[in-house]
């Protein structure tokens, strides 16, 4: 199990977010929002509680947007479609008015007084996952000769 990043991590790191963000991690709209998405799509009260978790990540500038359909699936054990859904409507409802202010905290030189390796693995993390699912699901798949998807003719 890995280990949850310290209260004073988060806090040092909100500290030097743009208001914009600061405004957007509180804000009881994105909140509704994610909330709105998630009850849409057929998913648990602890599925949507990752969602605003790791949302929320994502404003923070701890989790990058393109990794977050990833950690969705693996951390919600839902299907790939579903969270390209989900990123698509999170992008739509909050993500694109923010779209400056992230741009500029995932810049590489934004967070240096700030030691995001030292508590926060999940990128890492969520990339093995994948990785190790992916080879396994390819050791499972033998057709021995047979392609599923050749047509016959």
């Amino acid at each position: 199990m890995e280990k949850e990043p310290s209260k004073e991590f988060f806090w040092k790191t909100y500290e030097k977010l743009p208001e914009d963000l600061k405004e957007a991690i509180f804000s009881e709209n994105n909140n509704e929002a994610v909330k709105t998405i998630c009850s849409r799509l057929n998913l648990t009260e602890d599925q949507t509680s990752l969602v605003a978790k790791y949302t929320g990540r994502t404003l923070m500038g701890l989790l990058p947007l393109k990794e977050l359909p990833i950690t969705l699936e693996l951390e919600l054990n839902i299907e790939e479609s579903v969270a390209n859904q989900i990123i698509k409507e999170l992008t739509y409802a909050i993500f694109r008015h923010l779209r400056v202010s992230l741009n500029k905290i995932y810049s590489d030189n934004y967070f240096e007084n700030i030691p995001l390796k030292e508590d926060l693995k999940i990128k890492e993390d969520a990339k093995i996952k994948k990785d190790a699912i992916i080879e396994k699901k390819e050791e499972s798949i033998k057709y021995d000769g047979y392609d599923p998807y050749r047509e016959v003719l």
